[in-house]
Protein backbone atom coordinates (compact mmCIF):
# COMPACT_ATOMS: atom_id res chain seq x y z
CA UNK A 1 0.00 0.00 0.00
CA UNK A 2 1.10 3.46 -1.25
CA UNK A 3 2.96 5.59 1.69
CA UNK A 4 3.49 2.07 4.03
CA UNK A 5 7.11 1.69 5.06
CA UNK A 6 9.00 -1.76 4.28
CA UNK A 7 11.71 -3.01 6.51
CA UNK A 8 14.36 -0.15 5.64
CA UNK A 9 17.13 -3.04 4.76
CA UNK A 10 20.06 -1.48 2.38
CA UNK A 11 20.67 -4.46 0.00
CA UNK A 12 24.14 -3.64 -0.60
CA UNK A 13 24.56 -5.63 2.23
CA UNK A 14 23.58 -9.42 3.17
CA UNK A 15 20.53 -9.53 4.24
CA UNK A 16 21.40 -10.33 7.72
CA UNK A 17 23.70 -7.42 8.40
CA UNK A 18 21.16 -5.15 6.80
CA UNK A 19 18.78 -6.03 9.38
CA UNK A 20 21.15 -5.55 12.04
CA UNK A 21 22.29 -2.42 10.70
CA UNK A 22 18.35 -1.22 10.17
CA UNK A 23 17.49 -2.52 13.63
CA UNK A 24 20.62 -0.11 15.45
CA UNK A 25 19.85 2.79 13.81
CA UNK A 26 17.37 5.13 15.93
CA UNK A 27 14.14 5.13 14.64
CA UNK A 28 11.15 3.11 15.50
CA UNK A 29 11.22 0.06 12.73
CA UNK A 30 11.85 -2.39 12.68
CA UNK A 31 11.64 -3.15 16.51
CA UNK A 32 11.26 -5.41 19.28
CA UNK A 33 8.58 -7.58 17.24
CA UNK A 34 10.50 -7.76 14.08
CA UNK A 35 13.53 -8.76 16.34
CA UNK A 36 11.62 -11.46 17.81
CA UNK A 37 10.66 -12.78 14.43
CA UNK A 38 14.05 -12.61 13.09
CA UNK A 39 15.35 -14.48 16.57
CA UNK A 40 12.97 -17.00 15.93
CA UNK A 41 14.11 -17.40 11.99
CA UNK A 42 17.72 -17.81 13.33
CA UNK A 43 16.76 -20.94 15.30
CA UNK A 44 15.20 -22.35 12.02
CA UNK A 45 17.49 -22.14 9.90
CA UNK A 46 20.08 -23.74 12.43
CA UNK A 47 17.30 -26.61 12.44
CA UNK A 48 17.62 -26.89 8.92
CA UNK A 49 21.06 -27.29 8.77
CA UNK A 50 20.64 -30.30 11.23
CA UNK A 51 18.08 -32.00 8.58
CA UNK A 52 20.07 -31.21 5.73
CA UNK A 53 23.67 -32.65 7.49
CA UNK A 54 21.64 -35.74 8.10
CA UNK A 55 19.86 -35.92 4.60
CA UNK A 56 23.60 -36.14 3.53
CA UNK A 57 24.90 -39.01 5.90
CA UNK A 58 25.58 -42.79 4.97
CA UNK A 59 26.72 -45.21 7.13
CA UNK A 60 25.42 -46.88 10.82
CA UNK A 61 24.54 -43.58 12.16
CA UNK A 62 22.10 -42.36 9.79
CA UNK A 63 18.58 -43.10 11.37
CA UNK A 64 16.73 -45.53 8.95
CA UNK A 65 13.18 -44.15 8.00
CA UNK A 66 13.13 -40.67 9.77
CA UNK A 67 11.41 -38.09 7.90
CA UNK A 68 14.64 -35.33 7.27
CA UNK A 69 12.89 -34.21 3.97
CA UNK A 70 9.23 -33.94 5.47
CA UNK A 71 11.12 -32.05 8.47
CA UNK A 72 13.24 -29.99 6.06
CA UNK A 73 10.12 -28.60 4.39
CA UNK A 74 8.47 -28.17 7.28
CA UNK A 75 11.24 -25.48 8.72
CA UNK A 76 11.57 -24.24 5.05
CA UNK A 77 8.10 -22.86 5.27
CA UNK A 78 8.27 -21.43 9.13
CA UNK A 79 11.31 -19.82 7.73
CA UNK A 80 9.66 -18.31 5.46
CA UNK A 81 6.35 -17.14 7.07
CA UNK A 82 8.97 -15.95 10.07
CA UNK A 83 10.10 -13.54 7.08
CA UNK A 84 7.17 -12.42 6.26
CA UNK A 85 6.28 -11.26 10.26
CA UNK A 86 9.33 -9.47 10.51
CA UNK A 87 8.23 -7.36 7.80
CA UNK A 88 4.45 -7.31 8.72
CA UNK A 89 5.19 -6.21 11.80
CA UNK A 90 6.78 -2.76 10.85
CA UNK A 91 3.85 -2.05 8.68
CA UNK A 92 1.79 -2.95 11.90
CA UNK A 93 3.88 -0.59 13.88
CA UNK A 94 3.47 2.08 10.82
CA UNK A 95 -0.04 1.75 11.26
CA UNK A 96 -0.83 2.23 14.69
CA UNK A 97 1.39 5.34 14.49
CA UNK A 98 -0.41 6.27 12.21
CA UNK A 99 -3.86 5.77 14.14
CA UNK A 100 -2.49 7.66 16.87
CA UNK A 101 -2.01 10.82 14.99
CA UNK A 102 -5.51 10.78 13.62
CA UNK A 103 -7.50 9.87 16.38
CA UNK A 104 -9.64 8.16 14.19
CA UNK A 105 -11.03 5.54 17.06
CA UNK A 106 -11.70 2.95 14.38
CA UNK A 107 -8.32 3.34 12.32
CA UNK A 108 -7.32 3.14 16.10
CA UNK A 109 -9.14 -0.33 16.72
CA UNK A 110 -7.93 -2.02 13.63
CA UNK A 111 -4.32 -0.60 14.38
CA UNK A 112 -4.28 -2.04 18.25
CA UNK A 113 -5.63 -5.70 16.65
CA UNK A 114 -2.81 -6.19 14.21
CA UNK A 115 -0.44 -4.91 16.35
CA UNK A 116 -1.40 -7.76 19.05
CA UNK A 117 -1.89 -10.14 16.24
CA UNK A 118 1.22 -9.85 14.55
CA UNK A 119 3.68 -10.72 17.61
CA UNK A 120 1.43 -13.23 18.19
CA UNK A 121 1.80 -14.96 14.98
CA UNK A 122 5.53 -14.78 15.78
CA UNK A 123 5.10 -16.80 18.58
CA UNK A 124 2.78 -19.28 16.88
CA UNK A 125 5.27 -19.93 14.50
CA UNK A 126 7.95 -20.31 17.16
CA UNK A 127 5.73 -22.41 18.37
CA UNK A 128 5.83 -24.64 15.56
CA UNK A 129 9.35 -24.22 15.45
CA UNK A 130 10.14 -25.86 19.15
CA UNK A 131 7.63 -28.78 17.81
CA UNK A 132 10.13 -29.26 15.08
CA UNK A 133 13.01 -28.87 16.89
CA UNK A 134 11.82 -32.03 19.49
CA UNK A 135 11.49 -33.85 15.94
CA UNK A 136 14.51 -33.43 15.17
CA UNK A 137 16.36 -34.24 18.59
CA UNK A 138 15.02 -37.66 18.86
CA UNK A 139 16.14 -38.54 15.51
CA UNK A 140 19.65 -36.39 14.76
CA UNK A 141 23.27 -37.59 15.88
CA UNK A 142 24.34 -37.01 19.26
CA UNK A 143 27.11 -34.10 18.17
CA UNK A 144 24.01 -32.23 16.31
CA UNK A 145 22.46 -31.95 19.81
CA UNK A 146 24.43 -28.83 20.97
CA UNK A 147 22.81 -26.86 17.52
CA UNK A 148 19.46 -27.62 18.22
CA UNK A 149 19.75 -26.74 22.21
CA UNK A 150 21.40 -23.15 20.58
CA UNK A 151 18.21 -22.98 17.85
CA UNK A 152 15.62 -23.76 20.92
CA UNK A 153 17.29 -20.89 22.94
CA UNK A 154 17.29 -18.59 19.64
CA UNK A 155 13.23 -19.36 19.72
CA UNK A 156 12.65 -19.68 23.13
CA UNK A 157 14.38 -15.88 22.97
CA UNK A 158 11.90 -15.30 20.03
CA UNK A 159 8.54 -16.46 21.63
CA UNK A 160 8.83 -14.63 24.97
CA UNK A 161 10.04 -10.91 22.94
CA UNK A 162 6.80 -11.35 21.30
CA UNK A 163 4.85 -11.79 23.24
CA UNK A 164 6.47 -8.59 25.24
CA UNK A 165 5.63 -6.99 22.15
CA UNK A 166 2.16 -7.96 22.18
CA UNK A 167 1.27 -7.56 25.92
CA UNK A 168 2.53 -3.70 25.47
CA UNK A 169 -0.08 -2.87 23.09
CA UNK A 170 -3.04 -4.30 25.01
CA UNK A 171 -3.00 -1.15 27.47
CA UNK A 172 -4.03 0.77 24.85
CA UNK A 173 -7.39 -0.53 24.07
CA UNK A 174 -10.48 1.05 25.07
CA UNK A 175 -12.53 -1.75 24.66
CA UNK A 176 -12.52 -3.97 27.98
CA UNK A 177 -14.36 -6.94 26.20
CA UNK A 178 -11.33 -6.91 23.33
CA UNK A 179 -8.70 -6.72 26.03
CA UNK A 180 -9.78 -9.69 27.89
CA UNK A 181 -10.52 -11.78 25.14
CA UNK A 182 -6.88 -10.66 23.57
CA UNK A 183 -5.54 -11.18 27.39
CA UNK A 184 -6.81 -14.78 27.75
CA UNK A 185 -5.82 -15.57 24.04
CA UNK A 186 -1.81 -14.13 24.77
CA UNK A 187 -1.92 -16.07 28.43
CA UNK A 188 -3.19 -19.64 27.37
CA UNK A 189 -0.54 -19.36 24.19
CA UNK A 190 2.27 -18.78 26.09
CA UNK A 191 1.73 -20.80 28.44
CA UNK A 192 1.86 -23.60 25.97
CA UNK A 193 4.40 -22.50 24.33
CA UNK A 194 6.48 -22.52 27.49
CA UNK A 195 5.31 -25.83 28.35
CA UNK A 196 6.48 -27.28 24.71
CA UNK A 197 9.83 -25.29 24.97
CA UNK A 198 10.51 -26.92 28.56
CA UNK A 199 10.05 -30.27 26.89
CA UNK A 200 11.76 -29.79 23.99
CA UNK A 201 14.67 -28.63 25.99
CA UNK A 202 14.82 -31.41 28.17
CA UNK A 203 14.80 -33.85 26.19
CA UNK A 204 17.39 -32.60 24.36
CA UNK A 205 19.42 -31.82 27.55
CA UNK A 206 18.42 -35.38 28.48
CA UNK A 207 20.75 -36.55 25.54
CA UNK A 208 23.57 -34.79 26.24
CA UNK A 209 23.54 -36.08 29.97
CA UNK A 210 23.26 -39.66 28.67
CA UNK A 211 26.18 -39.30 26.17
Amino acid sequence: MAGEPVAHFDHGRSMDSAFLHALAQARPDPGGGAAAAHSAALGVALLAKVAQLELQRQGPLRKPGFPWGDLLARAQLVSAALLRLQEEDVRAYFKLTRARASRDPGEMTAALEEAVACPLRIMQQAQEGLALMAQAGAGCALHLVADLLVAGELLGAAWRGAHHIARANLPLMTQDSRRAVWDETLSHTSEAIEAEWQRARGELMGRMAWA
